[in-house]
């Protein structure tokens, strides 16, 4: 607690270097945040696309049960359908209904022969839409069928990129914000070279007169991702009712608060690792410290 106290009050001498080094922490780690809810919001939505019928095909009206059980037997056996449901002309008509309930001329004269049955096909994995439509489009018995082309492969590609585009600049940041603080830390050091000097005439260890340093590091870190998080939290409760609505059906709030605890502790330990490895090489650099 004593070389914490230490630590401030020399933090205290020259701010505005200490407030440099921690606004470019806050930064980075904002916009870590910031591509950590895109991803988890990207998976969140990849999720909600796959399980939904990611292909409806559709029979003629002369077409048995006991075929359409044939067919989707087949499909099944192929290994690219993880589930396939039937739908009866029955249980087609009384989606129609509910979907249209707020229209009675759409419900006027309208019975279960008008409509086909069919089948919902949900495919394992996005990219197998394409091979799986072909051989459902193979049967004779289907007339129609419906399917997003390339939703599901596009929001994985997203996903993906948005993934690999955050951790090149996060990177980037985290690499600057590393080389504030060697330079900070480092002009601290030359400005206590002189007391430095007399500390090593005494007879003081090389932890002793490096420890401030070390915490100093750690410091810039914990102080630079807590007011990340805090303002990631505070930008995402704000606008997360704009976010939802844009969203639609896809649920993603309210997000719980531990997924932020979780958050901070991680961002946190990253931040403090990053702020002791500067102190520890800005060190070597100055006071040739091994």
């Amino acid at each position: 607690m004593t070389q914490i106290k230490k630590t401030l009050k020399l933090l205290r001498r020259s701010p505005y270097q200490a407030l440099a080094a921690m606004i470019a922490m806050a930064f980075t780690f904002f916009i870590a945040s910031i591509f950590i809810f895109l991803a988890l919001g990207g998976q969140i939505v990849l999720k909600y696309v796959e399980e939904r019928p990611t292909i409806s095909a559709f029979f003629k009206d002369n077409t048995s049960e006991v075929r359409i059980n044939e067919i989707s037997t087949n499909l099944r056996d192929s290994g690219l359908a993880r589930d396939i449901k039937y739908v009866s002309k029955e249980e087609a008509l009384a989606i129609y209904r509910e979907r249209f309930k707020d229209d009675p001329r759409l419900l006027e004269s309208v019975t279960a022969d008008y409509l086909p049955a069919s089948i919902d096909i949900y495919v394992k994995k996005p990219q197998d839409i394409e091979e799986i439509s072909k051989l459902v489009k193979s049967q004779q018995e289907v007339t129609d069928i419906i399917y997003p082309k390339d939703v599901a492969e596009q929001l994985t590609k997203w996903t993906k990129a948005i993934r690999l585009g955050g951790i090149v600049f996060v990177a980037t940041l985290m690499a600057i914000s590393f080389l504030i603080i060697i330079m900070v830390v480092g002009m601290r050091i030359a400005l206590r070279r002189d007391e430095i000097s007399i500390m090593n005439l005494v007879g003081a260890t090389k932890w002793f007169i490096s420890r401030p340093f070390f915490i100093e590091g750690a410091l810039y870190g914990f102080v630079g991702a807590s007011i990340a998080v805090f303002i990631s939290y505070a930008f995402l409760l704000y606008y997360s009712p704009n976010i939802q609505a844009f969203l639609g059906p896809i649920q993603v709030f309210p997000i719980s608060p531990v997924f932020f605890v979780y958050l901070w502790v991680g961002e946190v330990l990253v931040a403090a690792a990053i702020g002791i490895l500067g102190a520890a090489i800005a060190l070597y650099r100055y006071l040739r410290i091994k």
